[in-house]
């Protein structure tokens, strides 16, 4: 017979399971209800408006010989489109990576001061770039034509191409910094002990090891320029792509099935530009996994070499200082019978702007880098450790907006939140949710690569002391991801404070972005107050990097004195 204590402790048991599993049932259903919440915004801002564009895209009887009768008017574009982007990138491309080489191999405060350099990039929209190239070579360029007495012409599909080229040589530089500095030393002195020279090592281990890093700075570079109308409506005259077309429609015509149609055509090498960037970036990811935190590469010099790396350094790079020293100072310089003198009054001008879209300008820009980035790190978390099945598909959905190109997504969120019961046109959190969207798949993949940093091991010890989910992320999880949560919470910052073509349509007389501001002046062709609105942008972005860099130090120091006084007790 079994006894009393028996049948008790079975009991027991049988009671304990029984509430385990129903505390299971709960957290996972919980969990579900969580979860929905969470996609909801990704389908309501990111799905839903692209749905819309492309209904209204085909909406009509024949939409075949719709779409035949745009790319039949717009064949130049299109073609103008194609060429500017594929020799911009491949510019671009070739230049960042003899530029990244040379600066990997300099010491001290020398790789320091082109890293600075290189930072402003990110602060910088495109047509700034242009704007100081006019303002330095330009037909009464200061250097053109005040000190070389030359009358040059930089308004033609050269000047677009140069332009686009250098903006985007400084983004890629920072990509082929990474790529070389996570490659494995062992094979460079591998090829040393065999007798290799430096160039061969170059050509036989550096380049074929680059080759992912190559694709993906290629079409990744392609894609913004697809995207890019400010550079060819400011420099390029009568060169016209198919994105500052789809501007010129959308401002003078509002036709939106027409913009909706042409956007469509831009879309599909923008989305095969896309798809490719991605495989090379996995195939880039899958090469150097093995090979990060083994020894640092140490690159072989040759007299020869070096003496090309430095020339193309000192060049590139003065040219970068002109061009910032131009920003900067051109505001304060004005040109009377020749003469170029000093002067305040620019200021003056500068004010009688609406300088109110400076304030809502950081108000948005600021809620976009820390709740956009919370949003992205908390959603990666949960995708990519929570999600047993279907992770692909939130992935592939907050790949959406980066791929489009910014007008396209801007025309999106006005075709899908002009009517109740989503109106927002015409409000600021419609300029808001833009930006935030727009920006997230950036903090999403900085998330999806701390979090493969990251060992599962934390969060399980995490749980089997007790933690709760909410409790484990905030407290283990979150404190760990804290510096790339920084460090997208800058870079969001900084693309949303130059963001053009997604939010351009979506501003009003009452709500304005800063960058409009300057778009704004360089049409009117006022060159000395655009120059003082584009240095303020780039004191912003300085003085948010040293508060960020501030509260990094200072949350290190922190847990830091926490740990000491922990192992004193």
């Amino acid at each position: 017979m079994i006894s009393k204590k028996e049948k008790d402790f079975s009991h027991d048991l049988a009671l304990g399971f029984t509430k385990r599993r129903k505390g299971v049932a709960l957290s996972t259903l919980f969990f579900c209800i969580f979860l929905f919440f969470l996609l909801i915004p990704l389908f309501l801002f990111i799905l839903y408006p692209i749905a819309l564009l492309f209904l209204r895209a085909f909406q009509g009887g024949d939409s075949l010989s719709f779409f035949a009768g745009i790319l039949q008017k717009y064949r130049y574009a299109f073609w103008n489109s194609m060429e500017s982007s594929f020799l911009s990138a491949f510019i671009s491309t070739i230049m960042a990576f003899i530029l990244a080489y040379g600066i990997v191999q300099l010491k001290g405060w020398k790789q320091k001061f082109c890293m600075m350099i290189l930072s402003m990039s990110l602060v910088s929209p495109p047509f700034i770039s242009s704007l100081s190239f006019i303002s330095l070579y330009g037909r009464r360029g200061i250097i053109s034509y005040r000190l070389l007495g030359l009358s040059l012409d930089p308004y033609n599909k050269y000047g677009v191409i140069g332009m686009q080229s250098l903006h985007f040589t400084c983004l890629n530089i920072l990509f082929f910094l990474h790529a070389l500095r996570s490659m494995d030393g062992k094979l460079l002195y591998s090829g040393r002990d065999l007798g290799a020279n430096p160039f061969s090592i170059m050509k036989d281990i550096v380049l074929p090891l680059l080759r992912p890093a190559f694709l993906a700075s290629f079409f990744l570079s392609f894609l913004r320029a697809l995207s890019d109308f400010g550079t060819p409506i400011i420099i390029g005259g009568r060169y016209s792509t198919l994105a500052s077309e789809i501007y010129l429609q959308i401002i003078g015509y509002s036709d939106f099935q027409k913009t909706a149609a042409m956007n469509i055509l831009l879309l599909f090498p923008a989305f095969l530009s896309f798809l490719l960037y991605r495989f090379a970036i996995e195939e880039s990811e899958k090469r150097n996994k093995g090979q990060k935190g083994k020894i640092s590469p140490q690159f072989p010099e040759n007299i020869w070499i070096k003496a090309v790396l430095d020339l193309s350094l000192l060049l590139f790079f003065l040219f970068q200082i002109l061009q910032y020293l131009c920003i900067f100072l051109y505001g304060f310089l004005r040109f009377e019978k020749g003469q170029m003198r000093f002067t305040l009054e620019n200021m003056g001008e500068l004010f009688s702007y609406n300088l109110s879209t400076l304030f809502l300008t950081l108000f948005l820009t600021l809620v976009t880098g820390f709740v956009g980035s919370f949003f992205a790190f908390l959603l990666s978390y949960i995708v990519e450790r929570k999600l047993p099945i279907g992770r692909k598909i939130p992935d592939f959905i907050l790949s959406l907006p980066y791929l489009l190109p910014g007008t396209c997504f801007g025309l999106a969120y006005i075709l899908a939140f002009n009517k109740p019961p989503l109106r927002l046109t015409g409000t600021v959190w419609i300029i808001l949710f833009c930006m935030i969207f727009r920006q997230l798949p950036l903090g999403s993949r900085m998330a999806s690569t701390a979090l493969s940093n990251l060992p599962k091991d934390l969060e399980m010890a995490g749980r089997d002391l007790g933690g709760n989910p909410l409790k484990v992320f905030t407290e283990i999880i979150f404190p760990l991801l804290l510096p790339s949560f920084l460090s997208s919470v800058y870079n969001q910052f900084t693309q949303s404070l130059t963001t053009m073509g997604a939010v351009i349509f979506l501003i009003s007389a009452k709500y304005k972005v800063l960058v409009y501001t300057l778009f704004d002046a360089v049409n009117r062709g006022n060159y000395n107050v655009a120059s003082l609105i584009s240095g303020i942008m780039i004191l912003l972005s300085l003085a948010f990097y040293l508060f960020l860099e501030g509260s990094r130090v200072l949350y290190q120091k922190k847990l830091f004195l926490g740990v000491m006084k922990w192992k004193r007790n």
